[in-house]
């Protein structure tokens, strides 16, 4: 039967015509509950149980436990148990998750497209399919590409990853031949990943927050949305009540994080950069640094010539420093004193410290230099460097458990607020140099480190691709250090792959659980991409991307399925934990798991994927065996065996398995083995893999006359150290005509661009305003502009125009508008309130970070004015 577009707009058909109105509201939900009564509970019995779980509508993962009644899911709340090791709560979202999965737009039937014509106003004219005859439909195809070329296949996926793990993800490509598998890091925190990676070879980061006493907290709002908002949001409460922690938050806006801080300083949009290294000329011209933690533990000592480029030993790859007591050129080596600062002469050619390169690159940042930029006062400037500096108690150590360690209780923490932007990495980095300064890397009260030099690669120069053997260009020379995929090339390369060089044309996309145009800053050149490509789209309602694809198929919700799933931990302790399903209100046969599997079958590498799984899993013992099937319990059961030993039963009474780490673990584990001293890495103070990258980079270019490649920016991108140019994105240079500074944020009511839009509780019972989002503006500016709370805007940005309605507030800068994300869907497939509110990503503009692929959200210019 085909499916008109009006009546699938109306909820019928397509949606499995269950529950379905022509708006969501609370009968709908009663109506799919009493529906999963009828199916799941004996007629007049009480059946109560308490199942514990893992949620997956956000990155934090937490714990939690539901009540279901005769079948039903009647509450979530956290799991108590799990307190101890990460959540001590969970958010709207969370405890009212129930929803997602009884929402009557679910889909619940396979979809396959009649009308070739793609586009958000062109009709699909979906036909209901068997769940054989899609998998028939799906597996041709996949069988033909396979055979000609199994590249012209992208697997793109977002929150999918979080659901069954991207490790199936990536057997599963392996398995079929593709190198093309997408993620969604480049659209959240891929460019404070790299400037990790980069810095000390691993990735992830927390403040040591039960022992600090200063966080310098440049836009990191994890009271709303953030990797590790639930331990991060108790926690630092905690220390503000028995730890006298003060917090300051340097951000445009005054979000929930700032409102409770100590000091909020508005900083001016893109500008922390220019500030950050002020602070630090301040702090080295008053020698408040920690110079035995820079020489010791970095490669602040180590010798750069006038191209920047780090001299080293006849070997070729050590790198030399001055060696104080025989005043020459060495490797860092027993008995060897480096000096930190100063030229030095070898071999008749000059030579810097890097400390010194940046000692001098930053001689004219000064806090009045700083105001002029940051709009920022220097005297402020000035006195947050000199207190970070005292704070941080250089030179002091602690005791703790009959171990005596370096105590530096002041920390400077960031997730998207320094990241997001044109130049992301080089942001971060900027942090991470003031943290050097002070010496807290791995100290108590300092930043913590999740596995500092646990990927060596990251050091090495990037192999610089051309040409690109990814779609997604990532390694390529056009991003060289992407380490973590770029969500949002691909649907840019398809549209012309020689443009790229790259060497064959995309014909098919798998998008699993990811609405990646709507995620993406200039979204419809993103669905232009779209638009190219055959498209299978695996998820659990009609999104956008889902609006796009040719066969849709629907998974079950985190709610409904096995899943060995992903966990947060904090810096005292870590946890491996399970998902397992609560109910099954509409009856679904699939999940992603046994849709890849049966796909895997029928295309004829069922082996093959069982045998990558053992390798992206990392099994040993109890490992996938070939020759058979699997289901997502047997899956997540044998994964469970070899990751804990444990029975099975475990995973399904408590949900999770916690464990806490010894100071020594904590404190002597991290920077104090792997950089300290003589003879060992350091960590790249002076990151000069990006340097010599660039020079790679540059020689290919010539090589492959790539003459619209554009190396002025990318040897500013590739700089070494952070430089005044990185608070200079694109649009601030050149939209000199837009007056207003854009910055995005996230509300704790939506997550990610589809599954939580339908969610009456957050939409209807919270109020009113949790179901839309406003483009917020100073009192003052908007008085210029005759502008009031509750008008109709228009943000004009040299992209296009979009409309909105204003929130007149005092908390943010008049110079500065902000928009949160998740809002303004168009898709027919939602309840009307999941089109309610502006979709900001419409109208940002494009502009990668050239080092990690990271999306530059908070970088646009606009135009403001009355609808």
């Amino acid at each position: 039967m085909e499916l008109s577009r009006r009546k699938f707009m109306q909820g019928v058909g397509a949606l499995g015509g269950a529950a379905a109105a022509s708006a969501f509201s609370f009968p709908t939900i009663a109506a799919a509950a009493k529906n999963a009564k009828k199916v799941n509970g004996a007629a007049g019995a009480v059946d109560i149980r308490k199942i514990k779980s893992g949620c997956a509508i956000c990155p934090n993962f937490c714990g939690i436990e539901a009540t279901v009644v005769n079948g039903v899911i009647r509450t979530i709340y956290p799991d108590a148990a799990r307190a101890e090791f990460y959540n001590h709560g969970i958010c709207p979202k969370g405890a009212s998750g129930m929803f997602n999965t009884y929402d009557p737009y679910r889909l619940k039937k396979p979809l396959r497209r009649t009308n070739p014509k793609k586009g958000p106003h062109e009709d699909p004219r979906w036909v209901e399919i068997s769940w054989d005859e899609a998998f028939n439909t799906i597996s041709d195809r996949l069988r033909k590409l396979r055979a000609e070329d199994p590249r012209k296949l992208i697997w793109q996926h977002g929150q999918g990853k979080y659901l069954i793990q991207e490790q199936y993800c990536e057997a599963w490509t392996k398995a079929f031949g593709t190198p093309n598998m997408v993620h969604r890091t480049t659209a959240c925190e891929a460019a404070r990943h790299v400037a990790d990676e980069l810095t000390w070879a691993g990735g992830g980061i927390l403040p040591d927050l039960k022992h600090s006493k200063l966080l310098l907290n440049f836009g990191a709002n994890y009271y709303e949305g953030e990797q590790a908002s639930r331990w991060l949001d108790w926690q630092t409460m905690q220390s503000i009540d028995n730890n006298g922690l003060k917090t300051i938050v340097v951000e445009p806006r005054l979000s929930g994080v700032a409102g409770k801080a100590n000091e909020w300083v508005p900083v001016r949009p893109g500008k922390d950069v220019v500030m950050i290294l002020a602070m630090a000329k301040v702090m080295i011209d008053a020698r408040t640094i920690d110079e035995p933690f820079l020489v010791d533990y970095t490669n602040a000592p180590q010798l750069v010539d006038a191209a920047g480029v780090i001299l080293k030993d006849k070997d070729g790859k050590t790198p030399l420093v001055w060696d104080t007591v025989s005043s020459s050129a060495k490797p860092y080596v027993q008995g060897v004193k480096p000096a930190l600062k100063g030229t030095y002469t070898v071999d008749g050619k000059p030579f810097r410290t890097a400390f010194q390169v940046l000692a001098d690159s930053i001689a004219d940042i000064t806090p009045e230099y700083a105001q002029e930029v940051a709009d920022v006062p220097a005297a402020t400037i000035t006195r947050l460097a000199q207190t970070f500096a005292k704070e941080a108690r250089i030179g002091e150590t602690i005791v703790i458990d009959g171990q005596t360690l370096r105590y530096r209780p002041a920390v400077l923490y960031s997730f998207r607020g320094l990241a997001a932007k044109e130049h992301g990495v080089q942001g971060w980095r900027t942090g991470l140099i003031l943290n050097m300064l002070v010496g807290n890397i791995d100290a108590v009260g300092g930043l913590m480190l999740g596995g500092a030099y646990g990927r060596p690669q990251y050091f090495d120069v990037s192999k610089c691709e051309y040409p690109p053997s990814r779609a997604d260009l990532a390694q390529s020379v056009f991003f060289p250090y992407s380490n973590h995929h770029i969500a949002q090339t691909p649907n840019l390369v398809v549209q012309d792959p020689k443009a790229y060089g790259l060497p064959y044309q995309p014909e098919m996309q798998i998008f699993y659980g990811t609405n990646r145009p709507v995620s993406i800053p200039n979204s419809w050149q993103q669905f232009e991409g779209l638009a190219k490509t055959y498209n299978v789209v695996i998820d659990i309602v009609m999104s956008e991307s889902a609006w796009y694809a040719d066969i849709v198929l629907p998974d079950k919700t985190y709610l409904e399925s096995w899943h060995f799933a992903p966990t947060r931990g904090t810096t005292d302790t870590g946890h491996v934990a399970i998902r397992q399903p609560m109910v099954n209100p509409y009856n679904l046969e699939h999940d992603a798991f046994s849709i890849i599997w049966e796909l895997s079958k029928r295309v004829g590498f069922r082996d093959q994927f069982a045998e990558q799984c053992n390798k992206s899993w990392g099994l040993k013992e109890v490992t996938f065996k070939p020759g058979r099937d699997y289901t997502t319990r047997e899956g997540v059961e044998t994964l469970w065996a070899d990751k804990t030993r444990k029975d099975f039963s475990v995973a399904v009474e408590q949900g999770f398995i916690g464990s806490k780490k010894s100071v020594k673990s904590k404190y002597l584990s991290g920077a104090e083995d792997k950089f300290k001293g003589p003879g060992k890495a350091k960590m790249k103070f002076y990151a000069d893999q990006l340097i010599d990258t660039y020079y790679k980079a540059e020689g290919i270019v010539k090589k492959n006359n790539l003459a619209s490649f554009d190396l002025t920016k990318l040897r500013i991108a590739y700089s070494p150290l952070p430089t005044r140019e990185h608070a200079f994105p694109t649009p601030h240079r050149e939209a000199k005509d837009y007056p207003f500074y854009v910055i995005t944020h996230k509300r704790m009511y939506r997550n990610q661009s589809g599954n939580t839009v339908n969610n009456v509780i957050l939409n209807q019972a919270i109020g009113r305003d949790a179901a839309t989002n406003y483009v917020q503006i100073n009192a003052t500016s908007a008085k210029k502009l005759g502008v009031k709370s509750g008008d109709a805007v228009t943000i004009e940005t040299r992209v296009g125009k979009i409309k909105g309605t204003a929130q007149v507030i005092q908390g943010i800068r008049p110079d500065t508008i902000a928009v949160s994300y998740h809002y303004g869907q168009w898709s027919p497939g939602y309840a009307p309130d999941g089109h309610n509110g502006t979709a900001i990503n419409q109208v940002l503009e494009h502009h990668p970070d050239l080092i990690s692929g990271h999306n530059s959200f908070n970088d646009t210019k606009c135009k403001l004015y009355k609808a």
